[in-house]
C-alpha cells in the first residue's frame, strides 16, 4: 500500500503540479512589467525551479532509484535544499524591494553556492570512504550557516519594508504582504525537515517530505502568481527603495533622542501647514489617508512631506496620524461617546480600520485601554 501511494504521489500528481505550476509562474502575464522588472525575474527563476524539480521527479520514477540509503544521496538532499533555499529567500525579497534581486546579484550568490557545492562533492568521492561522514557533516554545518545567514537578510529587509510603509500608509496596509514573512519561515521550517530529512532517508520519510514540499510549493505558487495584483496598491512606497541611494535611517520615537535630526526652516513651515490641515480639515479620520493624499494638498512631494514630518515630530507618518486619531478618541470617550457607541463605531469615527488598530494605539500612547479611560473619566 504504502509503495503504491509512494508511485500514485510522486509518478503522477505531484510531478503533474509542478509542471502546471512552473508553466503558469512562466507564461502567465504580468502587467507593469516595467515597475516589476526584478520580479518579472524572480518569477522566471522561479517557473525554472519548479520544471527542474517535476523533471527530477520523472527521472526518479523513470529509472526506480528512489533516494534512499547512502550518504550520497544525503549530500544530494542537502545540495538540494541551500540551492531552494537561496532561491526562495530572494525570490520573497524580490517582493519587499523591487530592486533587489538583479541578475547580478543572482550571479554572484550562484557562483559561491556553485563553488562551495562541487568542492563539497569533490572532497566527498575523492576522501576515503570513512571521511565521507565527516564531509557530509561538514556540508550540513554550511547548510546550516547559509540558513542563518538567510533569516538575518530577511529579517533585514522585512524590517526595512515595515519601515517604508508605516512611513507612507496611516493605518494596515503594510499587511498586505504579511504572507510573505510566513512563507518565508515556512520554506526555512522546510529547510530544517530537508536536513533531518537528509539524516534519515526511508522510503516513509521520503514520501512525508515531498507530501510537505508538495503543499508549500503550491500555496508558495499561487500567492507569487497573485503579487502582480498586490503591487499596485504598495508600488510607491516600494519605489522609494529603488530612487534611495542608501538604507533609510530608522526613524527615532523619542523627540528627546540624541539622533533627531534638526529641522530645516522649510521643515517648520510644511509641518504647521500640515498641522492646519490636519486641525481644519481633519484628515486623520480617513481611514485610507496616505501620504501622497497629504502631500497633494500641501502641493510637495510625499518624499519631502515625509521628511518634515519625521525631523519636526521624529515618528513615521503612521505613526504621526494614529496621535490624532487617539487624541481625537480620548476626546469623544471623556463627553461619554461609548455610552451610546461601540468600540467598532469609535474605530471608524476616528479613523482607525478596525478596534484592534484603535485599542492598540490607544493604549500604546495613552498607557491604558479606551474602556479603562472611560472608567478614569467617570470618576
Amino acid at each position: 500500500m504504502l509503495i503504491f501511494l509512494y508511485d500514485l504521489v510522486t509518478v503522477y500528481i505531484i510531478p503533474g503540479m509542478m509542471l502546471a505550476f512552473g508553466i503558469c509562474l512562466l507564461f502567465l502575464s504580468i502587467p507593469d512589467k516595467e515597475g516589476l522588472k526584478n520580479y518579472v525575474f524572480a518569477r522566471k527563476v522561479m517557473g525554472v525551479t519548479f520544471l527542474v524539480y517535476c523533471v527530477a521527479l520523472i527521472c526518479e520514477a523513470v529509472t526506480r532509484e528512489p533516494l534512499v540509503g547512502d550518504l550520497l544521496n544525503s549530500m544530494i538532499v542537502i545540495a538540494i535544499g541551500i540551492t531552494q533555499a537561496f532561491l526562495f529567500t530572494y525570490s520573497l525579497i524580490a517582493l519587499l524591494d523591487i530592486g533587489f534581486f538583479t541578475k547580478a546579484t543572482a550571479c554572484r550568490e550562484t557562483l559561491v553556492i556553485a563553488i562551495t557545492t562541487v568542492a563539497a562533492f569533490a572532497l566527498f568521492f575523492l576522501c576515503p570512504q570513512s571521511s565521507r561522514a565527516l564531509i557530509f557533516y561538514g556540508f550540513s554545518l554550511w547548510y546550516m550557516l547559509l540558513m542563518a545567514r538567510y533569516v538575518a537578510l530577511f529579517r533585514r529587509y522585512y524590517k526595512r519594508y515595515l519601515q517604508l510603509m508605516d512611513n507612507y500608509f496611516s493605518d494596515d496596509e503594510r499587511q498586505r504582504l504579511h504572507w510573505v514573512p510566513v512563507a518565508f519561515y515556512s520554506a526555512f521550517g522546510v529547510g530544517v525537515i530537508a536536513l533531518l530529512f537528509a539524516l534519515l532517508i526511508t522510503p516513509f520519510t521520503q514520501l512525508l517530505f515531498m507530501l510537505v514540499t508538495t503543499v508549500y510549493y503550491s500555496v508558495f505558487a499561487i500567492r507569487f502568481i497573485n503579487y502582480v495584483d498586490i503591487f499596485p496598491k504598495i508600488k510607491e512606497p516600494l519605489r522609494d527603495t529603488v530612487c534611495e541611494a542608501t538604507e533609510p535611517v530608522e526613524v527615532p520615537t523619542d523627540p528627546s533622542s540624541d539622533m533627531m535630526i534638526v529641522p530645516t526652516d522649510d521643515d517648520l513651515l510644511l509641518m504647521q501647514e500640515i498641522e492646519r490641515l490636519m486641525q481644519e480639515q481633519a484628515l486623520f479620520k480617513a481611514t485610507d489617508l496616505s501620504i501622497a493624499n497629504l502631500a497633494a494638498l500641501c502641493g510637495k512631494s510625499h518624499r519631502v512631506v515625509s521628511m518634515a514630518i519625521n525631523h519636526c515630530q521624529g515618528v513615521n507618518f503612521k505613526t504621526y496620524i494614529n496621535e490624532y486619531r487617539v487624541a481625537e478618541a480620548a476626546r469623544l470617550i471623556e463627553t461619554g461617546w461609548l455610552k451610546h457607541h461601540t468600540l467598532d463605531a469609535l474605530a471608524l469615527e476616528t479613523g482607525f480600520a478596525g478596534r484592534v488598530n484603535l485599542y492598540r494605539a490607544f493604549k500604546r500612547k495613552m498607557g491604558v485601554s479606551p474602556t479603562d479611560w472611560e472608567a478614569k473619566a467617570r470618576t
